[in-house]
């Protein structure tokens, strides 16, 4: 029996798929990349989704434009990734204008596990992830599966990120050095480099990859 955390791979498992017409994998791992339709939710910038979309995936962005609260799965979606927005999580909310409000910001978090459950009340998914940066969501989601800092797939900075969900676990490649106290993202080089929330909101472009290699 092979197991990657996050996700179980059992003989049992893959029998009852191939008995049950609606989530058969065989189906499902038979689809060409243009037909492999990959829902990324809360994606205005569609960074996570990227080498979906270069490898020829159908990859359907929901942002603003669209609206999660607004959106129904189709039929036979592949994967979802999900990026709701981490405002009223965030650890480094300290000077905000507004205050906290975790109700809110759950708002789109409900709207993300909805279409993932209508999703997977139709067919089988292959996989399926929110992220977030490490803060007051796990309060509601629970641990995360994984835990990573763009540092561990070679890119520049920390933002430990958390993820969630049902996929296959990228191996993380480097070590990444404890910054010292004081310095932990919000004084951190990196964070004083990406002065705009929206482009440390980007993902790791190799985190991104490498999910993408084990995640096909």
């Amino acid at each position: 029996m092979k197991i990657v955390r996050g996700r179980r791979d059992t003989g049992s498992e893959r029998d009852t798929l191939r008995l049950n017409p609606n989530v058969l994998m065989k189906d499902i791992m038979s689809l060409t990349n243009k037909d492999k339709i990959i829902l990324h939710l809360c994606a205005d910038t569609g960074s996570d989704s990227l080498p979906y979309r270069e490898a020829g995936y159908d990859v359907r962005c929901i942002g603003k434009e669209i609206g999660v609260e607004n959106f129904h799965p189709p039929e036979n979606v592949y994967g979802i990734i999900a990026n709701p927005p981490c405002t009223m999580f965030s650890i480094a909310r300290t000077r905000a204008k507004t205050p906290r409000d975790l109700r809110e910001g759950m708002k789109l978090v409900t709207e993300c596990l909805r279409i993932i459950w209508e999703a997977r009340f139709k067919n089988k998914l292959a996989f399926w992830v929110i992220e977030n940066p490490r803060g007051y969501l796990r309060q509601f989601l629970g641990k995360p599966a994984m835990t990573f800092m763009h540092c561990h797939f070679g890119d520049e900075g920390g933002k430990p990120t958390d993820l969630w969900g049902y996929f296959n676990f990228p191996r993380k490649l480097f070590p990444c050095a404890k910054p010292a106290r004081g310095k932990f993202n919000t004084e951190s080089a990196w964070y004083n480099k990406f002065r705009s929330p929206e482009k440390r909101s980007l993902a790791s472009p190799k985190f991104a990859q490498a999910f993408f290699e084990v995640n096909r």
